[in-house]
Protein backbone atom coordinates (compact mmCIF):
# COMPACT_ATOMS: atom_id res chain seq x y z
CA UNK A 1 0.00 0.00 0.00
CA UNK A 2 1.01 3.63 -0.30
CA UNK A 3 1.03 6.49 1.85
CA UNK A 4 -2.12 8.55 3.26
CA UNK A 5 -2.28 11.80 2.62
CA UNK A 6 -1.51 12.62 5.89
CA UNK A 7 1.74 10.14 6.12
CA UNK A 8 2.20 12.10 2.45
CA UNK A 9 2.01 15.61 4.01
CA UNK A 10 4.48 14.80 7.15
CA UNK A 11 7.28 13.39 4.57
CA UNK A 12 6.88 16.50 2.44
CA UNK A 13 6.53 19.00 5.27
CA UNK A 14 10.18 17.48 6.27
CA UNK A 15 13.13 20.00 5.13
CA UNK A 16 14.78 19.22 2.14
CA UNK A 17 18.07 17.30 2.55
CA UNK A 18 16.39 15.46 5.61
CA UNK A 19 13.91 13.57 4.21
CA UNK A 20 13.84 9.79 4.71
CA UNK A 21 14.38 6.99 1.81
CA UNK A 22 11.24 5.93 0.29
CA UNK A 23 11.90 2.23 2.03
CA UNK A 24 11.63 3.67 5.44
CA UNK A 25 7.45 4.24 5.04
CA UNK A 26 6.83 2.09 2.08
CA UNK A 27 6.77 -1.48 2.06
CA UNK A 28 9.20 -3.45 -0.32
CA UNK A 29 5.85 -4.96 -2.44
CA UNK A 30 4.41 -1.72 -2.64
CA UNK A 31 8.04 -0.01 -3.97
CA UNK A 32 8.50 -3.35 -6.00
CA UNK A 33 5.17 -2.96 -8.29
CA UNK A 34 5.85 0.68 -8.51
CA UNK A 35 9.20 -0.01 -10.08
CA UNK A 36 7.86 -2.76 -12.03
CA UNK A 37 5.71 -0.03 -14.37
CA UNK A 38 9.58 0.27 -15.89
CA UNK A 39 10.07 -2.85 -17.28
CA UNK A 40 9.11 -1.59 -20.58
CA UNK A 41 11.47 0.83 -20.74
CA UNK A 42 11.32 4.45 -19.16
CA UNK A 43 11.37 8.14 -20.82
CA UNK A 44 13.02 11.16 -19.69
CA UNK A 45 11.22 14.64 -21.54
CA UNK A 46 13.47 17.95 -21.47
CA UNK A 47 13.20 20.93 -23.55
CA UNK A 48 15.64 21.06 -26.97
CA UNK A 49 17.43 23.95 -24.84
CA UNK A 50 18.25 21.67 -22.03
CA UNK A 51 19.09 18.99 -24.02
CA UNK A 52 21.61 21.14 -25.95
CA UNK A 53 22.93 22.72 -22.98
CA UNK A 54 23.47 19.60 -20.59
CA UNK A 55 22.79 16.78 -22.16
CA UNK A 56 25.06 16.71 -25.56
CA UNK A 57 27.58 18.70 -23.76
CA UNK A 58 27.78 16.64 -20.81
CA UNK A 59 27.15 13.53 -22.71
CA UNK A 60 24.82 11.99 -20.59
CA UNK A 61 21.16 12.79 -19.24
CA UNK A 62 20.73 13.77 -15.81
CA UNK A 63 21.90 16.20 -12.66
CA UNK A 64 25.66 15.92 -12.93
CA UNK A 65 25.66 17.61 -8.88
CA UNK A 66 23.55 14.45 -7.60
CA UNK A 67 23.38 11.65 -10.37
CA UNK A 68 19.50 12.16 -10.59
CA UNK A 69 16.90 12.19 -13.31
CA UNK A 70 12.98 12.09 -12.86
CA UNK A 71 11.88 9.58 -15.29
CA UNK A 72 8.83 7.65 -16.32
CA UNK A 73 7.20 4.53 -17.55
CA UNK A 74 7.33 4.64 -21.31
CA UNK A 75 4.22 3.37 -21.67
CA UNK A 76 3.14 6.38 -19.68
CA UNK A 77 4.79 8.93 -21.41
CA UNK A 78 3.51 7.28 -24.66
CA UNK A 79 -0.22 8.15 -22.66
CA UNK A 80 0.89 11.97 -21.62
CA UNK A 81 1.91 12.44 -25.08
CA UNK A 82 -1.41 10.82 -26.81
CA UNK A 83 -3.63 12.55 -24.73
CA UNK A 84 -1.55 16.46 -24.87
CA UNK A 85 -1.72 16.14 -29.25
CA UNK A 86 1.31 18.66 -29.40
CA UNK A 87 -0.19 20.84 -26.36
CA UNK A 88 3.17 20.83 -24.18
CA UNK A 89 0.69 22.95 -21.11
CA UNK A 90 -0.96 19.21 -21.36
CA UNK A 91 2.22 17.72 -20.93
CA UNK A 92 3.70 20.10 -17.82
CA UNK A 93 0.21 19.31 -15.83
CA UNK A 94 0.22 15.64 -16.01
CA UNK A 95 3.63 15.40 -15.02
CA UNK A 96 3.93 18.18 -12.22
CA UNK A 97 5.33 21.35 -13.76
CA UNK A 98 4.70 24.47 -13.43
CA UNK A 99 2.54 26.22 -16.45
CA UNK A 100 4.48 27.63 -18.91
CA UNK A 101 7.72 25.38 -17.64
CA UNK A 102 8.64 25.02 -20.85
CA UNK A 103 7.61 27.42 -22.69
CA UNK A 104 10.67 29.45 -23.47
CA UNK A 105 12.70 25.73 -24.47
CA UNK A 106 11.96 25.75 -27.99
CA UNK A 107 10.21 22.66 -28.27
CA UNK A 108 10.75 19.36 -25.98
CA UNK A 109 12.47 16.35 -26.92
CA UNK A 110 11.66 12.84 -25.66
CA UNK A 111 14.33 10.12 -24.80
CA UNK A 112 13.27 6.52 -24.28
CA UNK A 113 15.38 3.90 -22.76
CA UNK A 114 13.89 0.29 -23.67
CA UNK A 115 16.08 -1.66 -21.32
CA UNK A 116 16.92 -0.33 -17.72
CA UNK A 117 19.05 -3.18 -16.89
CA UNK A 118 21.86 -1.60 -14.82
CA UNK A 119 20.31 1.51 -13.93
CA UNK A 120 19.73 2.35 -10.52
CA UNK A 121 15.96 3.09 -10.82
CA UNK A 122 15.08 4.01 -7.45
CA UNK A 123 11.47 5.79 -5.77
CA UNK A 124 12.63 9.68 -5.01
CA UNK A 125 13.21 10.51 -1.42
CA UNK A 126 12.12 14.50 -2.04
CA UNK A 127 15.73 15.23 -1.87
CA UNK A 128 16.71 15.29 -5.09
CA UNK A 129 17.73 18.30 -7.20
CA UNK A 130 14.31 19.55 -8.72
CA UNK A 131 12.10 17.59 -6.27
CA UNK A 132 8.84 19.28 -5.55
CA UNK A 133 5.55 18.82 -3.56
CA UNK A 134 3.91 16.32 -6.19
Amino acid sequence: MGLDKIKADEIVSIPKGSRPNPDAYLSKEYIDMHLSQFDDGLSVIQTEWAYGRYSETNGFVGVPDDNTLFVLPKKYCDEVVSRANGNISVIEKELGFPNEYFSDGGGLVRIDVDDVTGFNLRLPSGNETGANSL
